[in-house]
Order: C-alpha cells, then structure tokens, then sequence
C-alpha cells in the first residue's frame, strides 16, 4: 500500500487511528499509575489502622492498670479514714458517757439535798407523777 498524502481522508484515517493508539496507550500507563497509587495509599493506609490499633490496645492496658490501681488507693483511703472516724467516735463515745455519769451523779446529789431539805415536797411530787402516770395508763 502506497504512503497517503497529508490532507487526504487516508491520511486523516491514518492520523487518527495513530492518534487514538497513542491515546489507548497513555490511558493504559496512566491507569496503571493510578492503581499502583490506590495500592500503595491502601497499604499506607493498613499500616496506619494497624499502628492505631496497637496504639489505642496499649493505651486501654494502661488505662485498665491505672484504674486498678486508683481503686487500690481509694480502698486504702476509705479504710484509713474508717479506722479514724472509729477511734474519733469511740473517744467521742466515752466522753458523752463520762459527762452522763457526771451529769446524772450530779442530779441525783441535788435530788438528795431537795429530799432533805423538803422530804414532804419529794413525796407528794413522787404521788402526783405516781397518779399521773396511772390515769393515762388506764385510759389504754
């Protein structure tokens, strides 16, 4: 076959056959490029879950490690404080119960000096409470 001359349909033909070649080519490297591109960001990116996962697996052991040992702390705390406020209510106990005594033993001196002093008064005060007391149980 014989060479087509610029300007011809043939050589238009040949021009565009040649041309749409060159595009089929570009299109297929430029193809290839995109996917090893897309490879490579979704291996980067596997990488990259993969390391955050590890990551975030150490940070929850720790974080699991931290709290235990917080609950340890508190726990001792608590027991220490128990152990003080037990002390603080016994010494608090026994001193109500020793200002009781002393405030009873006074009351029952003073009781003595009034029964002395108006045995009359103490027994008709005992009568009277002794009545009292009687009426309003047996309006049960």
């Amino acid at each position: 076959m014989a060479n087509p001359q610029p300007g011809t349909a043939a050589g238009f033909r040949r021009d565009i056959e040649t041309a749409g070649a060159n595009l089929k080519k570009e299109t297929e490297a430029a193809a290839g490029r995109v996917s090893d591109e897309l490879q490579r960001a979704k291996e980067q990116i596997t990488e990259t879950a993969a390391t955050a996962r590890d990551d975030l697996s150490a940070d929850l052991r720790k974080l699991s490690k931290d709290v235990a040992s917080l609950k340890d702390t508190v726990s001792e705390i608590v027991k220490a404080l128990g152990s003080d406020l037990g002390e603080a209510a016994s010494d608090l106990g026994a001193e109500i119960a020793d200002s009781a005594k002393t405030e009873a033993g006074a009351m029952v001196a003073e009781l003595e000096r009034v029964a002395r002093r108006n045995p009359l008064a103490v027994v008709t005060g005992a009568l009277c409470l002794g009545l009292v007391i009687g009426l309003l149980s047996g309006r049960r």
